[in-house]
């Protein structure tokens, strides 16, 4: 089950700027606070949303069509072909979601079909580390949330986020946390203890949500500098295609 697939920049963490081409998984679940993806049990209810896979245009980006669902092994790889620029630079894959390892099993079907074509870069949730083992070898970079607490609304994930740090290892990694206005600086120690505990070389992106949860600046710098005592890299990274208006 497919929501979209499309072409644009990545707008978020270290690979910023980078183009892409999205595949985006349906349905997550859990519902973090200032997310306005539908997690599993609303996308089954919004039959609108679940019949159909929406689908940019290759040539002309801000058209799109709609294809039923659920997308096929050969038709899924027939459609991130079209996208694929001319030229030497590697075409790069982004398998993302709501949350892509809920699929783990066509994951594991598809993905070797389209690793010689493509490098691949999964973005997920952070708390599913069997799925993870079962394709690590699969994946070139992963995009991992450590969810804040204080800013999702929901319970601490951190036994989940040790287990799926551990699942990925020997990828290129990368972790990323979602800074609110009510993120609370214990959440930042918390995940930043846990991250020098596996490997103090790992970036930490403190991404800072939009509209009425977007976080003050003054607070952002100091979270910066809690999380810098404990690790080597901490940037403050905004999602760059809000800022543009891209998709």
């Amino acid at each position: 089950m497919i929501h979209e697939i499309f072409t644009s920049i990545q707008g978020e963490g270290p690979w910023i700027g980078e183009r892409h081409i999205f595949v985006r998984f349906a349905g997550c679940d859990i519902k973090c606070r200032y997310c306005d993806t539908l997690n599993i049990a609303q996308f089954q209810q919004e039959n609108s949303s679940s019949q159909f896979c929406r689908i940019q245009s290759a040539t002309e980006l801000n058209r799109y069509e709609r294809i039923p669902n659920p997308v096929s092994a050969a038709d899924l790889t027939m459609i991130c072909t079209r996208f694929i620029i001319p030229g030497p630079s590697h075409p790069i894959l982004s398998i993302t979601g709501g949350e892509p390892l809920l699929h783990c099993t066509f994951l594991a079907q598809w993905l070797p079909n389209v690793r010689d074509t493509f490098r691949i870069y999964l973005e997920t949730n952070g708390i599913h580390a069997n799925a993870m083992q079962d394709i690590r070898d699969l994946i070139d970079v992963v995009s991992m949330d450590f969810k804040l607490p204080t800013a999702t609304g929901l319970r601490p994930f951190w036994e989940e986020h040790k287990q799926f740090l551990s699942a990925s290892r020997g990828r290129s990694l990368f972790v990323k946390s979602v800074v609110t206005g009510d993120t609370e600086r214990g959440d930042i120690v918390t995940a930043a203890q846990i991250l020098a505990g596996f490997d103090r070389s790992i970036p930490f992106i403190l991404q800072p949500a939009g509209g009425h949860h977007a976080p003050g600046s003054a607070m952002l710098l100091e979270f910066q500098r809690t999380a810098l005592a404990l690790l080597e890299d901490v940037r403050i990274i905004p999602q760059a295609h809000k800022i543009l208006e891209l998709p």
